[in-house]
């Protein structure tokens, strides 16, 4: 099907003075060495290309064309289960109304529709009323990539009811079903979700899902946000999950990493305030309660601070922030320092990223761990940058580590017939 999507954008009529086009490519060359103990010195050298393109305004009408994939190819040691891979993400066909009250989709897409967020190779419809009432459908065929043997469902549907009243509100209700031999049943979510803001400075946000395989809520996840001046804004929320109900659906147990209790309860309060006390610096200030049902791992807290001063017409930024975590278990508790900062002289950019932890219990010997980042970049052209990373790392695991990156970024579009 996903080939057949590819020969009908093509021959879509695409006449001289109706045609958008653009072309995004990353090329990434990472190299670095691994000693681990008892085992020979290996040598890496992975090769990674991301490409995506789009077409739009196909034969002067609403229809676009989208395209996402990666591949990669090691030219030292094997970095996977082979020295060679890739992934198709997407290829597909979009209808968008003119008047942005419905949609088509048909092909390979990554969807986001309450309950869903999958990629699928399917169709999916959405349309709105001018009342604000709306709703979605989607059916195909589960196309998630996996690290694991871990197989996805033979297909997938569901659809989602809402209404909008656009600045104000909006509100649905969605359903999932993959069908598929997960733990001896199909995996059937049911979801809901809000976007409120009463007054300018109010915001709500929410979103749950229930598991009706396991019959217990999945997840669910709540946001209050206040913006009392344009200097200040505060938000504060509560986030719960439950391993057994939340990834279920996607991961035998057999696949769980053994730090993790299937049985684990995950319950979070949450608070930031963002405060620019003068123009263009900013303080952040944060914290975060993490409470857990069982005593391995425990409860945490963390509280961390920071501020941000941004420059060069917001084109460049340099900041501090500290953070300090205390736990139940002294494993758990350590203290974070990080600095960093860009700089961007006409087509140069640079920056540097340091980062550090001060670990209350020493983990393997060692109670300091150290991460230092720094990258410089030239635009060789409008459409194509230049960029390296080099990243020198020590940590428990690591005695002493060092990794490079070589970037080459291509961007271009354009317009056929019209104005950029």
């Amino acid at each position: 099907m996903l080939y057949a999507l590819l020969f009908a954008a093509l021959l879509l009529p695409v006449t001289s003075d109706a045609a958008d086009f653009s072309l995004s490519s990353k090329t990434y060359l990472l190299f670095y060495e691994r000693e681990t103990p008892g085992a020979p010195t290996q040598n890496f050298a992975p090769l990674y290309e991301y490409l995506s393109a789009d077409a739009g305004n196909l034969g002067g009408g609403p229809f676009s064309f989208h395209f996402y994939g990666w591949g990669r190819q090691d030219l030292r040691d094997e970095t996977g289960s082979g020295k060679t891979t890739g992934e198709l993400g997407s290829a597909y066909l979009q209808y968008l109304h003119p008047t942005g009250n419905g949609e088509v989709r048909l092909g390979r897409f990554f969807l986001t529709e309450g309950a869903a967020m999958e990629t699928m190779d399917g169709i999916f419809l959405k349309t709105r009323t001018q009342s604000g009432i709306g709703a979605s459908a989607f059916g195909g065929v589960p196309a998630e990539a996996t690290i694991t043997s871990t197989e996805t469902g033979d297909s997938i549907f569901g659809g989602r009811i809402f209404y909008i009243r656009p600045g104000l509100a909006e509100i649905g209700v969605s359903y999932l079903h993959e069908k598929g031999e997960f733990q001896r049943m199909d995996r059937k979510e049911i979801g809901g979700d809000l976007w409120l803001r009463p007054v300018r400075p109010v915001e709500l946000i929410g979103r749950a899902t229930y598991n009706e395989a396991t019959s217990a809520m999945a997840y669910q996840r709540y946001l209050l946000r206040l913006m009392p001046l344009p200097s200040v804004d505060i938000s504060g929320g509560y986030e719960s999950y439950k391993y057994r109900d939340y990834f279920q659906a996607a991961l035998n147990p057999a696949f769980l990493a053994p730090a993790i209790d299937n049985n684990d309860r995950a319950r979070i309060i949450f608070a930031a305030v963002d405060w620019e006390f003068v123009k263009n610096a900013t303080v952040t200030l944060g914290g975060k309660k993490i409470g857990h049902d069982l005593a391995d791992p425990g409860d945490a807290t963390r509280i961390e601070a920071g501020v941000k001063r941004t420059f060069n017409d917001h084109k460049d930024s340099a900041g501090v922030s500290a953070a300090w975590v205390t736990a139940d278990r002294d494993e758990n508790e350590y203290r974070e320092f990080r600095g960093f900062g860009t700089y961007s002289p006409a087509k140069w950019r640079f920056s540097i990223d340091a980062l550090t932890h001060r670990y209350k219990q020493a983990i393997d010997g060692t109670k300091r761990a150290y991460q230092v980042l720094g990258s410089a970049g030239y635009r060789l052209f409008d459409i194509l940058h230049l960029s390296g990373d080099l990243m020198y790392t020590k940590s428990p695991r690591f005695k002493e580590d060092y990794a490079g990156l070589i970037r080459l970024s291509l961007s271009y579009g354009t317009v056929t017939g019209g104005k950029k």
